[in-house]
């Protein structure tokens, strides 16, 4: 009579059990799992692609004349230069700003020197989400639903609301001002 062994044991061919057949079941089904993530088919890449890449790290080689993301527009539909915006934006004070594909208005963030900073905010109150507008005699997001007051930077400065106003990535690059619809790798503030 043959036998076979499983770990130490060495059973006998006629004295299988359900056991060992599940065993043996469930271990070629996680090998066969396991062999297929780690070679996968040719087609089937694991490589990041260039709009996530450049999003997350835009001083990449690969990205040196890559331009991700859409184009800011200001409110009137209008496409926003770099060079032009700094001549007129005032540090501290966000600049509504249009382009994503969900047609929303985010706020792009003037820093000192001036400079367009690397993030923009996402005016969508973190309480219940109704949107926030951008207050400039208070110098706050305000929330007209129930009353959550953000900073210039979308932190919180009164409750109910208890995080801080989403964020996306700014790309300043060539002169355009890009806005991609990712968090930033680095929340900066």
């Amino acid at each position: 009579m043959k036998e076979f062994s499983l770990g130490n044991k060495k059973i006998p061919a006629g004295k299988r059990t359900r056991r060992d057949f599940l065993i043996y079941a469930v271990g070629s089904s996680l090998t066969t799992v396991a062999i297929a993530y780690l070679f996968p088919k040719p087609s089937q890449s694991r490589e990041v692609d260039l709009e996530t890449l450049c999003s997350l790290y835009p001083q990449n080689s690969r990205c040196q004349n890559y331009l991700p993301g859409v184009k800011a527009q200001d409110t009137d539909g209008k496409i926003i230069q770099a060079d032009t915006l700094l001549a007129i934006a005032t540090p501290g004070i966000p600049i509504a700003v249009k382009g994503l594909p969900n047609d929303s208005v985010d706020y792009l963030i003037i820093k000192d020197g001036p400079q367009i900073a690397e993030y923009a905010i996402n005016p969508i109150c973190t309480h219940l989400g109704c949107t926030v507008e951008w207050h400039l005699e208070k110098n706050h997001f305000i929330c007209p639903c129930h009353g959550s007051q953000y900073d210039s930077l979308g932190r919180v400065v009164h409750g109910p609301a208890k995080r801080s106003l989403p964020l996306i990535t700014v790309v300043v690059k060539q002169n355009q001002v890009r806005l991609v619809e990712t968090k930033p790798a680095i929340d900066p503030r």
